[in-house]
């Protein structure tokens, strides 16, 4: 394989002597092929790689070369006039060097911060359960900070569906290698590393989900994809993987996740702000309807986990076993008329209908009773639940049933699929028919779940927590990548700050959408400590979900106020930039975070706009100051203009930087403006800006709904128009600027005159 070898050499540059040795694991043991031979077009830079393996099968690598990185397609055949039982293919990389003190290599994979609370790890360090930060089985959440069986030596082999990708690198080097997933329709990435005399060595492991084997049948063909490419930028978090998405991006089929359905609206759920399981048909309406008159950008009532007969502590999780009771299933004390009265109410309010469904059962429901047969032995993590085996066809025809009963018979287009994921996700042999793997399962889930919903309807991950997998966005608009926040949990606040900057770093919202779980009143937390939580799930443009009886809240209260400001304006799966962050130094969370933009608008760079929202964060048990430089902010030297976005301060900023200091648990959200331009400028708002322009004495406002709005101008308006005609307004000088509050029968234009 010479000019195979040049050409890995060419693309990873910093390492003179990489071996590609592919081999596969068969019946548990390890083969390697006894013939090879290459293809190669040169003027195209394609190499055609096969290899035999002593007449079982025959391997073909498709390997195309671009600048710096490699893709490949792998497809092996049976030959062997049997069934196989195929354990995993696997391809050693060896050579991998950095010019450094090997030592101090060491590699990044999303799963980092979710096992182990850590960004970077050592290549040579032996990962053991001590290093994982575990926790009691959390009976809210489902899940644990490091379930029984993810610390292993194996890298991306969780079931915590992380972007499937991996880092190599030296902390005294700026390069890097990366190696990532091209498709998941069968196999799924998991890796090895270690040192050995000639360097780095890599075996990239191609495996199956929820099977300990696959049965590879006579004359069948497997199909797998890869990326292989370097980066020079492997000391910026928010740079690794670009190159890597790149081609990912043009490899994935359709997204649901890119389109607009959980973009630029919210899901009010009835788990969340400490309301759990204490629902009813009355308080769910009363609550619809009051969001339809004062929360403009809430298009969506999502009935959670409560709405079963035996919904108690006792059998959490009742969802997807339910329809196996029938109408006896729906709790009558709840819903006296049923399901489907309640979903045609919620229609009538002008939102639309979503149902949790959770897919791992209680083991005292009837269903659980009446066919032991039907499940799996998850019990290694759910001791009191069971998981239902999809490789059998009489439970896959039950699976239907129950989306019919939810999504057809009872009329809910939207779903929270919880604790679904387990038999296709889980790295451990769990189901009883190997045919197909874990992968194969899900898409046929998946596809089944999205035959009863709308083309606009939203599909939104529960348990287990997702880490950024973009390929979940074929079905998905959006994926929960944090732990319940409940009525307000500081740790669970804290867990998720870190396991989002893994997420968010990565920039693929626009593929799939980022869930923080929800946005609320948070009763069991601190106004310092609300307050973080608001700004984290805004700054991270996250904000998929709010919760909380709001109607029964007085609009006074200072939460409310933030509340209804914070949800003015979704744009979820925006990117997300932090400024002087060194993910090599700290594990800890960046404490500034920004925009391109202002948080009630999705127009980017106007000049009468704010250029920036940053926020910052203090996530330590003591004070800590923390600023940042301008151009951090990929702002230009000048004088800028900063107003908190939860008061009226501002600040003049002449310098290059600003810093402040700020107490433990506690956050400040700026918006960042040009100080004194010759044209007005909105410095904060309430209100979505949908379009901005006027001249040097003007200024035009398209908003985008009605009700009350403010607005904090950097000049004082001398007369106002809305839609043509004058209007009634409210102006008051505040510190740095003029608020401007008044209230819009409908959406439209609102002229002002300087």
């Amino acid at each position: 394989m010479n000019e195979f070898s040049e050409l890995m050499r060419s693309c990873l540059e910093n390492s003179s002597a990489i071996t590609f040795k592919p081999y596969a694991i068969v019946s548990g043991k390890k083969i390697t092929p006894d013939r090879h031979a290459e293809r190669v077009n040169l003027k195209k830079s394609l190499i055609h790689l096969t290899f035999e393996y002593d007449a079982l099968f025959k391997e073909d690598f498709f390997i195309s070369q671009g600048e710096g990185e490699l893709t490949a397609e792998r497809s092996i055949r049976n030959l062997s006039g049997r069934t196989l039982e195929l354990t995993e293919l696997g391809l050693e990389l060896g050579g991998i060097t950095f010019d450094a003190d090997a030592p101090d290599d060491y590699f990044y994979h999303v799963e980092n911060p979710r096992i182990y609370s850590r960004m970077g790890i050592k290549i040579d360090l032996k990962r053991t359960q001590e290093m994982a930060q575990a926790s009691e089985f959390d009976t809210l959440a489902g899940n644990r900070w490091a379930d029984p069986g993810v610390v292993s030596d194996r890298i991306g082999a969780s079931p915590y569906q992380p972007f499937p990708a991996i880092l190599l690198s030296n902390y005294h080097r700026h390069r890097g290698v990366v190696h990532g997933t091209l498709s998941q329709r069968v196999f799924f990435h998991n890796y090895l590393v270690q040192h050995d005399a000639d360097g780095i060595r890599l075996d990239v492991l191609s495996s199956f989900k929820g099977v300990s084997h696959l049965d590879f049948k006579v004359g069948a063909v497997l199909k797998d994809a890869w990326y292989l490419g370097t980066v020079d930028c492997a000391d910026e978090l928010q740079k690794i993987f670009v190159r890597y998405v790149a081609a990912l991006r043009k490899k994935l089929p359709p997204m649901y996740g890119a389109t607009g359905i959980n973009r630029h609206s919210l899901v009010w759920g009835s788990w969340n702000d400490g309301i759990y399981r204490d629902i009813t048909q009355k308080k769910l309406l009363k609550t619809a309807e009051f969001l339809a008159d004062h929360f403009p950008t809430v298009q969506w009532m999502q009935v959670d986990d409560g709405y079963a007969a035996l919904a108690t502590d006792k059998t959490s999780a009742h969802g997807l076993g339910m329809p196996y009771e029938g109408e006896a299933g729906v709790a009558k004390d709840k819903f006296p008329a049923g399901l489907k009265d309640f979903t045609d109410k919620v229609r009538q309010t002008g939102l639309k209908p979503a149902v949790w469904i959770g897919g791992a059962l209680p083991d005292v429901v009837p269903l659980a009773k009446d066919h032991p047969e039907w499940f799996v032995d998850y019990s290694y993590r759910t001791p009191n639940r069971r998981v239902l085996d999809v490789s059998k066809p009489e439970v896959r025809e039950y699976m239907c049933r129950a989306l019919d009963y939810f999504l057809v018979e009872s009329g809910f287009c939207g779903v929270k699929q919880d604790f679904w994921s387990y038999v296709f996700e889980d790295s451990h042999s769990l189901l009883a028919y190997h045919e197909c793997s874990g992968y194969q399962w899900r898409e046929w889930w998946l596809k089944e779940i999205r035959k009863r919903i709308p083309a606009d309807g939203y599909l939104q991950t529960g348990c287990d927590i997702v880490m950024a997998n973009p390929f979940l966005g074929e079905f998905f608009t959006n994926y929960r990548y944090g732990i319940d926040i409940g009525s307000g949990n500081w740790e669970h606040v804290k867990t998720n700050f870190l396991w989002g900057t893994a997420c968010f770093a990565l920039q693929v919202g626009d593929l799939i959408v980022p869930n923080s779980d929800s946005v609320g009143l948070f009763p069991g937390l601190s106004d310092t400590e609300a307050m973080l939580c608001i700004n984290y799930c805004l700054i991270s443009r996250s904000m998929v979900e709010i919760a909380g009886w709001l109607y029964n809240e007085p609009q006074d209260n200072p939460r409310f106020k933030i509340l209804r400001k914070a949800v003015c304006c979704p744009n979820n799966g925006q990117d997300v930039y932090f400024a002087g962050h060194r993910y090599r130094e700290t594990d800890d969370a960046p404490a500034v975070w920004y925009l391109k933009s202002a948080h009630f608008s999705l127009l980017e760079d106007n000049p009468r706009l704010p250029l920036r929202t940053v926020a910052l964060f203090n996530t330590q048990d003591c004070p800590q100051t923390i600023g940042f430089s301008f151009a951090e902010l990929g702002l230009t030297t000048g004088t800028y203009l900063l107003s908190d976005i939860w008061n009226n301060e501002a600040v003049t900023v002449e310098r290059d930087a600003f810093a402040v200091e700020m107490p433990p648990h506690s956050s400040r959200l700026f918006a960042v403006n040009r100080y004194a331009a010759e044209y007005p400028q909105v410095l904060d708002g309430n209100i979505k800006i949908v379009q901005v322009g006027g001249g040097n004495d003007e200024l035009i406002l398209h908003l985008a709904h009605r009700g009350e709005f403010e607005f904090r101008l950097d000049r004082k308006p001398m007369s106002y128009k809305f839609n043509g005609k004058p209007i009634v307004l409210t102006v008051t000088a505040v510190g740095a600027g003029y608020v401007v509050s008044g209230t819009l029968t409908e959406a439209g234009i609102v002229e002002f005159k300087f």
